[in-house]
């Protein structure tokens, strides 16, 4: 009290915190309630002294949490130097903009203290940064409070949204969803709506994972989703029908033109497993992965009877699509495994029938897939009238996006489609070829 901040001697650290019997003090902290312990003698002057109490932030703790997971039951220091180094740095660090100056800013200076004290061997803690958006409602204002306005309050009836007591035109905007905005969402309201699965699958579609969402269940990419999920439990249910026919699947009874098909849907396959890991694992483009897998349930939806009968492709292509949805809808994906697991006289081999999608192992791409050629010549249709071939790189003759933009750039597509308004295109699912409905000329 006499002579300000005085440091603790250093012979008597640790300063051990007392026990605290109830922690019910208002605005002030715990350990100020424990006397014995709160007031004490200034070591420099000796006269009564209280013990400064707000000396550790929450920061503290989080900013080295990751150091203590690798060695969490050591009783003598921190963390064991070896296992640190063993399991660090982290792989992926998930945080908000606001971490890049709190969390993050705290411990990379934490991470870089233990390096120059040769605690670990590394210096930067994370290896990878995702800067996520948010999900934003929409929110009503009145201009001439700036008071926010409940949605109930608002009339729609007209052009533009006014307040329905007082007729004022409101302003509109997406922001961070809050109560005192008005524009937040109950979980549990959309989980029962929609299910849990498909409110997480619109999540990741809507956008890439660093943009903003504006939260609207009108838009397109809830439907999408739904929509998308009755396709792939059709496709698990086309393979159960054909096979309880009674007929025994047999590869060898497809002709020239249905294994070009099956061909063509093992590419697609591969396409999509490499496409995927790719995405989840280093670009982390999650809302890419789901589009991906959309193409490959557009690829087996247009497959022939017989080829879902018989062809060993199909439905390992399918079983491959349930594994790579399971971590994005790990629900749905479980009930379409049990689907496919009671399917009989199963071509596929490698899975664990008996076991969980969760527990299967993650598809690898097929080693004669990376030998095929690297190009392949795709088949140019204008108006349903074959007019040429333009050769492309293997893994981009599934794709139709890529197909049109590279055909359209190709020295055909300057001399046959340049200045024409195309209508409809439309990339085979079976063989490579692609038709351009065009404005005759």
């Amino acid at each position: 009290q006499a002579c300000g901040d005085v440091p603790v001697p250093y012979q008597d650290l640790p300063v051990l915190l007392p026990k605290v019997q109830a922690f019910v003090a208002k605005g002030v902290s715990p350990l100020t309630t424990v006397s014995e312990w709160f007031n004490c003698t200034c070591p420099k002057c000796k006269g009564p002294a209280q013990r400064e109490t707000d000396t550790m932030d929450t920061f503290v703790d989080s900013a080295w949490y990751y150091y203590r997971y690798t060695d969490p039951h050591n009783t003598q220091e921190p963390f064991d130097k070896a296992l640190a180094d063993y399991w660090m740095p982290v792989d992926l660090y998930v945080g908000g903009k606001e971490h890049a100056v709190m969390h993050l800013y705290y411990a990379r200076f934490i991470s870089h203290f233990c390096n120059d004290q040769n605690m670990v061997k590394y210096r930067e803690p994370f290896r990878k940064l995702l800067v996520h958006g948010l999900i934003k409602g929409q929110t009503f204002r009145l201009p001439s409070t700036g008071q926010y306005v409940k949605k109930e309050d608002v009339c729609f009836s007209g052009l533009d949204p006014v307040h329905a007591t007082t007729s004022e035109k409101l302003q509109v905007t997406w922001e961070k969803m809050s109560k005192s905005k008005h524009n937040g969402l109950d979980p549990e309201e959309v989980a029962q709506q929609y299910g849990i699965d498909t409110a997480r699958l619109y999540v990741l579609y809507a956008a890439p994972p660093e943009q903003d969402i504006l939260w609207d269940v009108k838009t397109d990419a809830i439907a999408g989703v739904l929509r998308w999920q009755g396709r792939v439990w059709s496709l698990v249910t086309k393979l159960i029908d054909a096979r309880l026919t009674g007929t025994v699947p047999c590869p060898d009874l497809l002709n020239k033109k249905e294994k070009a098909e099956a061909k063509k849907i093992w590419q697609s396959k591969n396409y999509a497993v490499s496409e995927v890991t790719t995405y989840m694992s280093e670009d982390f483009l999650l809302n890419a992965v789901i589009s991906r897998l959309m193409g490959l349930t557009n690829i087996l939806s247009h497959a022939s009877p017989k080829v879902i009968l018989h062809s060993t492709e199909y439905e390992d292509a399918l079983a491959t699509l349930c594994i790579m949805t399971a971590p994005m809808a790990p629900f749905l994906a479980s009930e379409l495994w049990k689907g496919l697991s009671s399917v009989p006289n199963k071509l596929g081999v490698g899975y664990q029938w008996d076991t969980d999608v969760l527990f299967q192992h993650w598809p690898n791409v097929d080693r004669e897939y990376l030998q095929q050629p690297d190009t392949v010549e795709m088949t140019i249709r204008i108006n349903n009238k074959v007019c040429g071939s333009v050769s492309m790189p293997q893994q981009v003759a599934v794709d139709a996006e890529q197909v049109r933009e590279l055909v359209l750039q190709s020295e055909l597509g300057i001399r046959q489609l340049q200045g024409r308004a195309i209508k409809k295109v439309f990339l085979s699912p079976r063989t490579a070829l692609i038709n351009f409905l065009v404005d005759e000329q």
